[in-house]
Order: C-alpha cells, then sequence, then structure tokens
C-alpha cells in the first residue's frame, strides 16, 4: 500500500468513534481502493460546493487528522460544514441516484436511490475521490461530539457505504469479465 494511504488509514482507523458503521465503512473504503489499485493521482469528484475543510487537507499533504481550524470555531461552523457535506455528496452523486431529491433536507427525509438503475463511475475512488468523503464524515464526527454519531451523520456513512459496496462489487464483476474462463468446457465431445 503506498504511503498516502498508509497516512489516510491510519486516520480512518481511529479510536475515538463509538460506531460499528464507522468500522464497515473504512473496511469497504479500503477493499474498493484495494481493488482500484490504490490511485494516488486519479480523476477527482468535482470541487465547486466542496467543503473548504477538503482543500486544506489535500494541500497538507492528507497528514493531518484534526479537521479544518474553523470548524472548531462555533457551532454554526459546524452546522454549515454538516449542510455543505450533505450538499457537495448530493451534487457528486448521478443523477439517477437523486429523483425527488434536490436539498439537504430531502435527502434526509427519504435518501438517495439505491436500485442501482445506472452506474457510479463518476464517483471515483483514489485519494482525490471518494477518500475525500470519507474524510468530511471522520471530520464531521468529531466536531458533533455524538458518541454514536447523530441521525444525520448515519445516514451519510450508510449511503457512502452502500455506494462503496456497489463501487467494489462493479469492480470485482469488471475484474472477472477480463479474466478469461478457466473453467474445464462443459460440452461433450463429439464420438
Amino acid at each position: 500500500m503506498p504511503e498516502k494511504f498508509e497516512v489516510v488509514l491510519a486516520q480512518f482507523r481511529t479510536e475515538d468513534i463509538k460506531s460499528s458503521r464507522w468500522g464497515e465503512l473504512v473496511n469497504e473504503w479500503l477493499a474498493l481502493e484495494t481493488a482500484a489499485g490504490f490511485e494516488e493521482r486519479g480523476p477527482a469528484l468535482r470541487a465547486k460546493g466542496r467543503p473548504d475543510a477538503v482543500h486544506w487537507w489535500v494541500h497538507r499533504n492528507r497528514r493531518t487528522k484534526h479537521p479544518f481550524p474553523t470548524l472548531l470555531d462555533s457551532e454554526d461552523a459546524h452546522d454549515l460544514f454538516y449542510l455543505e457535506t450533505v450538499k457537495w455528496w448530493l451534487a457528486v452523486n448521478p443523477d439517477w441516484r437523486k429523483v425527488g431529491v434536490e436539498t439537504q433536507t430531502e435527502f434526509l427525509r427519504q435518501g438517495l436511490a439505491k436500485n442501482v438503475d445506472g452506474d457510479l463511475d463518476e464517483l471515483y475512488s483514489g485519494l482525490n475521490g471518494l477518500t475525500s468523503v470519507v474524510a468530511c464524515l471522520l471530520w464531521w464526527y468529531r466536531v458533533e461530539k455524538v458518541s454514536e454519531g447523530s441521525e444525520m451523520w448515519h445516514q451519510m456513512v450508510d449511503d457512502v457505504l452502500w455506494v462503496l459496496t456497489e463501487k467494489l462489487r462493479a469492480q470485482h464483476s469488471k475484474r472477472g469479465a477480463s479474466q478469461p474462463d478457466e473453467s474445464p468446457s462443459t460440452k461433450r465431445a463429439r464420438k
């Protein structure tokens, strides 16, 4: 595993998050990154609307486990970060997942579609992709200071976990389709 991913993984495998869903999320993220080959310079999720904390973290080589300094300033800064994170998540998801969901409130009320009517190709793996979303969830938990995580945090974790699982499934399907069939032929030889 490349050093940059080791640094990020050490941050994600934190002891202070008490939610078991967090452990599942980190394990699925790691499985996807492993399957995708640990892309350090791959495509990025769209930057428009991305929380400033991501830019701050990336420009520190993803080496700090503490959230963006202004997140610690006030309750208003916390609330703004939560809303920015949800809004960015909605923006980077494909349209087929957002049917009837245009706002953070609608996301919290009904969530995004999980019926796989399309691909998730624009939700890139790699350091510039879903890794940043997982980092936002880590900071969200830390500034929120709710022992098991708030309902809104859990909803985001569950949705990101679903995406990671589906992308990993697609990655395995692509790999399986590209490998030649090594099983013995089931056809009978002609006599």
